[in-house]
């Protein structure tokens, strides 16, 4: 698998783009392209992921990202890889929200008896090398491993997605699931990646 990108690089392009340079945002967005989109298709699930597309979170998150980055205060490359994250986060909850909006809607519809046009009619997004990505040594591979992430518990999901693609330290995960301490964090870690492991056993089974 390919390294990740060093990080000092990462903090000059933020330093750039903040100072205007549109192609050192460019390359800055197109370098964690690839790992923002995996952490949206995670977080959506299988579910979710069904009618919203995976692409569409992730161009609103970089649109949102470009409006704050000004804002931004950038520490790291974990902390610019978790603001990412944070952002996509709140998009899927939108897009969620929509859609829970939408049934809720088409539901109400449903139960109202039908009238005459409608009965003519009736005959539908950091510190260390990342660990769930190192199992994927291909494209189908980082696939396998992103769809068994998305169908793990969303506590194991949330664990892997803050470890292994955003890169947080161990303090900064137990703060965000709510883990008594980092230790514990990574304890609950290890049995997500458990957990990973073998749904990708049963994905892989003939």
């Amino acid at each position: 698998m390919d390294s990740s990108p060093e990080p000092d690089q990462t903090l000059q392009l933020v330093h750039r783009a903040q100072a205007g340079d549109r192609e050192a945002l460019d390359a800055l967005f197109a370098r964690y392209e690839d790992r923002v989109r995996a952490i949206v298709r995670m977080r959506l699930g299988r579910r979710l992921r069904q009618r919203v597309e995976s692409g569409d979170i992730l161009q609103n998150t970089f649109m949102a990202a470009l409006e704050g980055l000004d804002r931004f205060e950038v520490r790291n490359e974990a902390s610019f890889i978790a603001w990412l994250s944070r952002i996509a986060e709140y998009q899927i909850r939108d897009a969620a929200d929509f859609h829970r909006a939408a049934k809720r809607d088409l539901d109400r519809e449903q139960m109202l008896p039908p009238g005459p046009e409608e009965l003519g009619r009736l005959s539908e997004q950091g510190e260390h090398a990342p660990a769930a990505e190192a199992l994927a040594d291909d494209a189908e591979q980082r696939s396998l491993v992103e769809d068994c992430v998305a169908g793990l518990p969303e506590p194991q999901r949330e664990l892997i997605i803050l470890r292994d693609y955003v890169g947080a330290a161990w303090k900064q995960i137990a703060e965000e699931t709510g883990c008594p301490s980092a230790d514990a964090a990574r304890m609950r870690h290890a049995t997500a990646m458990v957990a990973l492991a073998k749904s990708l056993r049963t994905a892989q089974r003939p």
